[in-house]
């Protein structure tokens, strides 16, 4: 019944992604939490803060590329500007890496390992976004499917040779193989960059570099400084068990919402961009977002009733606090839900400067619940930051909302 309906909204696009996404989160998940009772709470943690590192570095590398991809119109300025993407990116990782040479709390080899992958799969979603853009959807699906499948498969076998933070080489090696993939896939699309054709276009966009990549790096500092933060204050093993959390809570925004997401996008910038009835914009975005709450409602009921108890059978007491941290932490996920799947429509409506006050709250909101967590403990921590996520979401949507809906009536 899901899937017909999401081939009623947009063709078989969704369902393509949707099935993609779905092999690789569902590699992630039940393979993640085999890995992490055969690693341990406490290298688990180490894998977290790789992937944190990971993750902002993505966003600091990508000087709002994937925008400059996306909303062009033209196919020679998209090739152009997806090649003089790699040569930029390339550029600023050789300069990120001299990072490594400072003291820092994270061990030189994950911050080196972090950085580095963030540059590779920086490369590989500006892959998927050209592939996208290129309507050429099933490529976007393998490539997606890639980095999970090999990341696992190599996981496992550290497992039995013993590998020192296996977790954290079998996920480079992942990265790495859907990296050259994607390289393969968008072969044909690379050109001798014209950078001075990109920065004229570039020229024309000045609200990306003005609140966009400000707001997206902010929202990676949001979304990703946590387990950084916590390793700071609280055991690897706590950290393991926040992570672990984070990973379950995040499978079903992943899975359905990136799947939407992918295909509103560019829909969405097509409806505004050919000046279309405002209130089919409106009723797009919210068929979108709550056809996405309500799926990730009932997921999240799942996890809570019958999920819970099946994790506490399987994991032992190095993991009791999973039970809780999932509980609370479902309430600030599920108004997140309702953001996931159209967060793009802030930069469609070139209303970036929100977007950037928000993953400011959102940022804040980290440091606020690092620091009442430091003093109460980590449960504490959790439930606060929750809290404001709950609430942030929240009046988030329903600001995007109130705008669409005073345009549609302008």
């Amino acid at each position: 019944m899901f899937l017909n309906k999401l081939r009623r909204l947009n063709g078989s696009h969704i369902t393509t992604i949707f099935k993609g996404n779905f092999i690789s989160k569902f590699v992630l998940v039940i393979g993640g939490l085999l890995l992490a009772k055969y690693y341990g709470s406490s290298e688990y943690g180490i894998f977290s803060i790789y992937l944190s590192i990971m993750s902002i570095f993505t966003v600091v590398l990508s000087l709002a590329q994937e925008h400059m991809i996306m909303l062009e119109g033209n196919d020679k300025d998209v090739n152009n500007n997806f090649s003089a993407a790699l040569i930029i990116s390339a550029g600023v990782t050789v300069l990120a890496l001299f990072l490594v040479f400072i003291p820092f709390h994270v061990p030189k080899d994950i911050l080196f390992l972090g950085i580095f992958t963030g540059f590779i799969y920086l490369i590989t979603n500006n892959a998927k976004f050209l592939l996208a853009k290129k309507k050429l959807f099933k490529l976007v699906s393998v490539l997606t499917i890639i980095d999970s499948v090999v990341s696992f498969l190599f996981q496992v076998l550290f497992v039995f040779i013993k590998v020192e933070n296996g977790l954290v080489i079998g996920s480079f090696i992942g990265y790495i193989v859907a990296f050259l993939a994607a390289l393969y896939y968008s072969r044909k699309y690379f050109v001798k960059p014209d950078m001075k054709r990109y920065i004229a276009h570039a020229k024309t966009r000045p609200e990306l570099f003005k609140y966009s990549y400000p707001s997206t790096l902010i929202n990676a500092l949001g979304n990703n400084i946590m387990p950084i933060l916590i390793s700071l204050y609280f055991a690897d093993s706590l950290l393991g068990e926040y992570s672990l959390t984070v990973k379950i809570m995040s499978v079903p925004l992943l899975l359905i919402s990136s799947s939407i997401a992918t295909v509103y996008y560019p829909r969405a910038a097509e409806l505004n961009n050919r000046g279309r009835s405002r209130s089919e914009l409106f009723a797009y975005t919210k068929k979108m977002s709550l056809m996405n709450f309500y799926i990730i409602f009932a997921l999240y009921i799942l996890v809570n009733v019958a999920g819970i108890p099946l994790l506490k059978m399987f994991f032992n007491k190095n993991w009791e606090h999973l039970g809780l941290f999932i509980f609370l932490m479902s309430f600030g996920y599920l108004t997140r839900s309702l953001i996931n799947p159209i967060a793009d429509i802030l930069t469609i409506l070139k209303r970036n400067n929100v977007a950037l006050v928000f993953n400011i709250y959102l940022f804040l909101a980290n440091i606020a619940a690092i620091f009442i967590g430091r003093e109460k403990g980590i449960s504490y921590l959790v439930g606060v930051f929750s809290l404001f996520l709950f609430l942030g979401y929240g009046f988030l949507y329903f600001y995007i909302m109130f705008i669409l809906k005073k345009n549609e009536s302008d």
